[in-house]
């Protein structure tokens, strides 16, 4: 799905800020007011897995008039399209140095400072700074067990971590295959990703339970992608990306591949599941 492309994810942007939980990022809200008063001044973010800063424009409206982020990717052509991609949503840059914005939008005014980061070797070091607040969006699933570990265990901030496969995928209308097809990309989603084998669509369980472990209070809900405009750029990159996992595991032949394409790029919906969580110790 070219699922770390600057490109992929440009295209799934709006989907992804649609499909977030209200009640979570409520949850989250509420819990930041009770911290740091209502105006929430100079909250410190530090978002992990940031690609292209998807997570910082979703959330930036809400949290505050002084923001401070540290977006952290190993791609340094991610986080330069970060960079650019945050000019353009920017109201005003009020100052650009290095590695490090200043923007103003609307009356928020946000320094971003983006950071090539290992996630594996660097993890402690990553979250021995001082923040309020950790995000990470559509990353535990790309992530093994013993890193959920490793990262709970060294976790002191409340935790938002959005946008988590779920296994579970719906078209309409329903095609033979579907159930295959889904069971196929599930299986691709727990390959290696770089931190041992992934989670996939175990993850937003396996992490809730292991902060549950660590004595963090837990909120969860479901925040699926609901796709209608079809067919799209995104729709097309989107079911390309599964019917090529189902191909490489062996789950589809080119030709049951093909005909699975066909019937999908003329569905009328489709439906695919995601969890959102909020983490926090009192």
């Amino acid at each position: 799905m070219g699922e770390f492309s600057a490109q992929w994810l440009s295209l799934r942007e709006p989907v992804d800020h649609a499909a977030r939980s209200d009640r979570i990022r409520e949850v989250m809200l509420a819990d930041l007011h009770k911290r740091h008063g209502d105006s929430l001044g100079g909250l410190r973010v530090l978002d992990l897995g940031c690609g292209s800063g998807s997570n910082l424009r979703a959330l930036a409206p809400w949290l505050g008039d002084n923001q401070h982020w540290t977006l952290v990717d190993y791609d340094q052509d991610l986080l330069n399209a970060a960079q650019l991609v945050l000019r353009d949503w920017a109201h005003e840059v009020v100052q650009a140095h290095g590695q490090t914005l200043v923007l103003r939008h609307g009356d928020a005014q946000i320094t971003v400072t983006c950071r090539r980061a290992d996630l594996v070797s660097e993890l402690p070091e990553l979250l021995a700074q001082p923040v309020d607040l950790v995000s990470a969006a559509a990353l535990f699933d790309l992530v093994s067990a013993p890193w959920v570990d490793r990262f709970v265990a060294h976790l002191a901030a409340p935790l938002y971590a959005v946008l988590s496969f779920d296994g579970h995928m719906r078209w309409l209308p329903e095609h033979p295959m579907d159930a295959t097809v889904t069971d196929a990309f599930s299986r691709h989603q727990q390959q290696d990703k770089g931190f041992g084998k992934a989670l996939g669509p175990d993850a937003s369980s396996y992490l809730a339970q292991a902060l549950l472990d660590r004595g963090f209070n837990v909120q969860t809900d479901k925040s699926p992608w609901r796709v209608e405009s079809l067919p799209s750029a995104f729709h097309d990159m989107l079911i390309q990306g599964i019917a090529n996992a189902g191909v490489e595991l062996g789950a589809l032949s080119s030709e049951e591949m093909a005909q699975w394409l066909g019937s999908r790029q003329v569905a009328q919906q489709c439906i695919i599941g995601h969890d959102d969580l909020y983490a926090t110790k009192n």
